[in-house]
């Protein structure tokens, strides 16, 4: 739903900034969040307020599951035959605002 209003420079800049943060947990460990993001990515010249909303809730919802995982398992066996765990901490270095990511096979 396209915003009938203008959104200032700031305005524009926060919602890309939000995207892209989106767009990075898709490329690496939630690519069950593409499709939304696709959809909110294409409002990135003029988002409004519903875009805003949209995407914080984009965000709550990478919040609320950041600690579900993905296993796969033989229908004969309760091990896991495959394990993968990654994390990320994001400019948490407050001088530096450096990212750092991991992850475990």
């Amino acid at each position: 739903m396209l915003y009938k209003g203008i959104a200032i420079k700031a305005q524009i800049l926060e919602y890309s900034q939000i995207v892209s943060s989106c767009t990075y947990f898709i490329a690496i460990t939630r690519a069950n969040t593409a499709f939304a993001t696709k959809i909110l990515a294409e409002i990135l010249q003029n988002p409004g307020p519903q875009h805003f909303d949209a995407i914080y809730k984009c965000l709550d919802y990478l919040e609320a599951t950041k600690h579900y995982a993905l296993e796969l398992r033989t229908l004969r066996t309760k091990h896991p035959i495959f394990a993968i765990a990654s994390n990320a901490a994001y400019a948490d270095n407050l001088i530096t605002r450096q990212s750092i990511k991991g992850s475990i096979f």
